[in-house]
């Protein structure tokens, strides 16, 4: 499979978690709500990795990925973000986050998620 053809299997997947993310929100299952916005920020990266030929194969690599690319952008922001958002990851097995903060954890992953889009923009240029 070549390198854009699985950017675009990842792109749809976070486009099936990010509404999904949506769609459990509205019924006010935060958990299940955060647990999809999680998977939407980790297609994401998988994507963007794909177009670099870079393939995520574990939890600890998304913390590598991100900070390298943290780095080339000169971005620090972009690392803290992505730490900021692995709550949602944590969220998951513990419940650490308040349902009254899913507006916060979902502005701050939409904003990620347009930060990675831009990325990979320039890339295709």
């Amino acid at each position: 499979m070549s390198n854009l053809n699985k950017a675009q299997r990842h792109l749809r997947r976070r486009d099936d978690y990010y509404n999904n993310a949506l769609k459990y929100a509205a019924k006010g299952k935060f958990p299940k709500a955060l647990e999809f916005l999680w998977g939407a920020v980790t297609q994401s990266l998988k994507a963007l990795a794909a177009t670099r030929d870079i393939t995520i194969p574990t939890h600890a690599a998304f913390f590598s990925f991100t900070r390298d690319i943290s780095k080339e952008l000169e971005d620090e922001d972009f690392y803290k973000s992505f730490l900021f958002l692995n709550t949602l990851h944590k969220n998951f097995y513990d419940e650490v986050i308040d349902p009254k903060d899913f507006q916060m954890y979902h502005k701050e992953a939409e904003s990620f998620l347009r930060k990675i889009e831009e990325i990979a923009k320039k890339i295709e240029q």
